[in-house]
């Protein structure tokens, strides 16, 4: 196997890996997804307005002081609606926020355990980006990258017996770590590299890369299992019946989204979590927020839907009209006329 073709196998087998930046807020190396962190954060439970955005007609032109009183109107009633919801929940990369009769609680998605095998799936990734486009001479810009990352290892490597009372996840993550050290030492050492060394090392770590994802993959369930079941419990059964969900992912993780398959699955909702599964409803109690990784921004994204689907079923007795391009209808007709039928590219 080319040792490009080997590294794109490896990274679809870490398709977590790439949700988050290493441990943001991290949680004890000890703590597993039976005892999540017990600290609970309440804020206020709305966020504020975003700032208006500049009106795109010339300075002083009276229709823009005319559509900042939509805009305006628009907010105040996305907070209402906010308001008037019933409870929420917002998953957002390692966290977890629950808006629940005017309170907001904060907890972690996440534990320490996940995100240490997470980091250790990350060196073998790491070596690839590092070295990926050599073949042949390592210059001397790239081989100090090399070195320090060898210290960082061998600081790591020295504390996963402290890290790791489960046996066998921790010689996994011994065989990891020596065979990326076996590599750096190669390449520091003979300061050249070939394509097919590199596609041999990414061969050879990826059984072991494989179980991390999977064991990363249980630690993050069961801990967002805990953390829903303990709010589940302050809800009362209407209030269940009326949860929404609000998930924050990156464009290419969507398809088969961790949390949207946890959530779909406890809610009872038809998705299984793959993007060409998800069914677009009425009723629908997820919504699924691309590229946005603040909370705020996510509520805010919800009361949209909120207020969207009231709108757009008393303007056009469709409660979905206003989930697309409120211009797709007219603009497919537009573009029909431009082009003398529906364009094939």
């Amino acid at each position: 196997m080319r040792a490009g073709s080997a590294a794109r196998v490896l990274v679809a087998m870490v398709p977590l890996v790439l949700l988050s930046a290493c441990q943001a807020a991290r949680v004890s190396p000890a703590q597993d997804a039976r005892t999540p962190p017990t600290t609970e954060h309440r804020h206020g439970a709305l966020p504020a307005a975003s700032a208006e955005r500049p009106c795109p007609l010339p300075s002083g032109d009276p229709l823009c002081p005319m559509n900042s009183v939509f805009r305006d109107a628009y907010a105040e009633r996305r907070t209402a609606m906010l308001a008037a919801s019933g409870p929420v929940i917002v998953q957002n990369g390692d966290g977890l926020v629950f808006l629940h009769r005017g309170e907001r609680l904060e907890r972690p998605a996440t534990n320490g355990r996940y995100h240490e095998l997470k980091a250790v799936a990350h060196v073998p990734f790491a070596l690839y980006l590092l070295l990926s486009g050599v073949d042949g001479p390592i210059d001397e810009a790239l081989r100090g990258k090399l070195v320090s990352y060898e210290a960082l290892l061998r600081a790591v490597l020295s504390t996963i017996d402290g890290r790791f009372s489960d046996a066998a996840q921790r010689e996994r993550q011994r065989r990891i770590m020596t065979r990326s050290l076996a590599l750096i030492e190669q390449a520091t050492r003979e300061r050249r590299l070939a394509p097919t060394t590199l596609g041999a090392f990414v061969r050879s770590q990826r059984a072991d890369v494989v179980e991390n994802v999977r064991d990363a993959a249980y630690q993050n369930v069961m801990t967002l299992h805990a953390q829903v079941t303990a709010w589940a419990a302050r809800m009362t059964p209407e209030e269940r019946a009326r949860l929404r969900v609000v998930i924050g992912t990156a464009h290419m993780a969507r398809p088969g989204n961790l949390a949207f398959q946890y959530f779909a699955a406890w809610l009872g909702e038809p998705s299984a979590g793959r993007a060409a599964d998800e069914r677009i409803a009425e009723g629908a109690r997820i919504i699924v927020a691309e590229n946005i990784f603040d909370a705020d921004r996510s509520i805010a994204l919800f009361g949209t839907h909120l207020v969207d689907r009231a709108a757009a079923a008393a303007f056009f007795d469709e409660p979905l009209r206003l989930d697309r391009d409120l211009l797709s209808d007219a603009a497919e007709e537009a573009v029909r006329t431009l082009f003398g039928g529906a364009p094939t590219q």
